[in-house]
């Protein structure tokens, strides 16, 4: 088989099965099933981050240099955006979890839930580290001869807005870097896997993950970035 028809999926839970969403619902699914000539590898993870890209493996081998693909499809980004109540590391996290009482971490965090916005620059990674782990991967993917097709992170529904009232902020900037790449680097794609156009509150079934026909938008969008590539 041709290296162009070998393609590598990473991506996080919005491509998962999950009650509710059937295998069978999923956009790789129904990428399977539409491109049977093509070698599809699935390399999923729940809460994936971009962070994967320079570790798995040993320096990211497990995501790219190990498979050689001809084209990789890059589906993540919820996960590193979206604000948060508490950073993984500073003075707070470590009051939380080398000072405060186990028996009292549960109260403390409920406490600052009712008094605490997610704020947007409080995220699980820093931005410019996002930034950092995704060139590192694009240059890698250069130098393999492989097309990098990133998936914008879909819009936030009104449910997850009420939520983290920031959320949008954040998925914006992250795609804004996306099509930076995009400009920036020939072997680069971007698709936006639902546009505008579609309303996202009657597409997902919590603050973030998509139901049936979301996941069909999705490999609508994605297909038709496929086969102007194989």
């Amino acid at each position: 088989m041709e290296r162009k028809n070998r393609i590598l999926i990473i991506s996080d839970s919005i491509s998962i099965p999950r009650p509710g969403i059937l295998y069978e619902d999923t956009w790789i699914y129904h990428l399977k099933k539409g491109f049977p000539g093509c070698d599809i590898i699935d390399r999923p993870m729940r809460g994936g981050t971009t962070s994967r890209l320079v570790t798995e493996g040993g320096g990211g081998a497990d995501l790219l240099e190990f498979y050689m693909p001809g084209i990789i499809i890059l589906q993540m980004g919820y996960s590193e955006s979206a604000p948060r109540l508490f950073k993984k590391k500073g003075l707070e996290h470590y009051f939380m979890h080398k000072i405060l009482p186990a028996a009292l971490l549960g109260r403390y965090i409920s406490f600052i839930k009712k008094r605490r916005v997610r704020m947007p620059d409080r995220t699980e990674i820093d931005p410019a580290v996002t930034e950092s782990n995704m060139r590192n991967f694009i240059e890698r993917c250069a130098l393999c001869g492989t097309t990098l097709v990133c998936l914008k992170i879909h819009r936030a529904g009104s449910f997850y807005i009420s939520k983290s009232p920031f959320i949008q902020q954040n998925v914006d900037a992250f795609n804004g870097m996306l099509e930076r790449f995009s400009r920036e680097y020939n072997h680069v794609r971007v698709v936006e896997p639902i546009s505008d156009k579609y309303d996202m509150d009657s597409l997902c079934i919590d603050e973030l993950h998509i139901n049936a026909r979301g996941h069909r938008l999705y490999y609508n969008a994605i297909s038709g970035a496929v086969r102007g590539l194989i």
